[in-house]
């Protein structure tokens, strides 16, 4: 199963007071695909039907690029089993959610990650079970019909701007992306900037009438303060063994 939402919120300049909000909840299974949207309701349709409705596409594709894990989704309970609500989330929802997934969310034209906004009002468990029984509860055609012209009566005014708003999205969205990409890059960077010192390290200690306090003051210059406790078990075993090899070090 794939989880996705897009969670779309406005507020006053203050931020205590909602001006306006919409999301659109997604679980894709097989060739089905179970969507929410808000004022418009829920409903199960083939994947196919999706497709054809060119604002559900736009969503369902941007709320692909912002979630963390798309086959994962989380449930609030506590240590005797049962469910958490949270209040903020029953007053947007208007009922009591308490089954989530990892996405970001649009705060005023900004892309957020401080808080989870993406609730299922959908029994996940049942779904699944569903899932694995292979009795897929698809729609009707005539509600798939319905459901697509509250769609429509909903957000059908948003079709004469639609090009400018999918470029405003995906502006936001690419940027947020672009972030991510970077720190992992930075973090990649970083790993591979270590692995290099802790061999200059290696040689340091090698060297004749090495003092252990200059020792320490050339390792924590060298590895950065994220990644020296990783290291730690091997640069406390240099003064016992410096039988490490670079394949060894690589490896690490």
């Amino acid at each position: 199963m794939e989880f996705s939402g897009f969670f779309d919120l406005t507020t006053n300049n203050i931020g205590d007071q909602i001006i306006y909000f919409k999301y659109f909840l997604f679980i894709k299974y097989n060739n089905n695909i179970y969507i929410e949207v808000k004022s418009v309701g829920y409903i199960i349709m083939p994947f196919e039907e999706l497709m054809k409705n060119k604002l559900l596409k736009m969503y369902y594709e941007l709320s692909l690029l912002l979630v963390n894990y798309k086959n994962m989704f989380i449930e609030k309970i506590d240590h005797d089993g049962n469910r958490i609500w949270d209040d903020e989330i029953t007053r947007l929802y208007k009922d009591q959610r308490n089954c989530f997934i990892d996405c970001a969310y649009i705060l005023n034209n900004v892309v957020k990650t401080d808080k989870q906004y993406c609730y299922y009002n959908i029994n996940i468990f049942e779904l699944i079970d569903l899932y694995y029984g292979e009795q897929m509860v698809v729609n009707t055609s005539s509600e798939i019909e319905s459901f697509n012209y509250n769609f429509k009566a909903r957000f059908g005014y948003q079709i004469s701007g639609f090009e400018k708003r999918l470029f405003d999205y995906t502006i936001l969205i690419v940027e947020y992306n672009s972030i991510l990409m970077e720190k992992e890059i930075d973090e990649i960077s970083a790993t591979e900037d270590d692995k290099i010192n802790l061999i200059k390290l290696i040689a340091f200690n090698d060297k004749k009438d090495m003092n252990s306090d200059i020792f320490q003051v050339i390792c924590n210059n060298l590895v950065s303060a994220k990644r020296i406790n990783i290291y730690a078990s091997h640069l406390a075993n240099l003064s016992n063994d410096n039988n490490y090899t670079i394949a060894q070090i690589i490896s690490i």
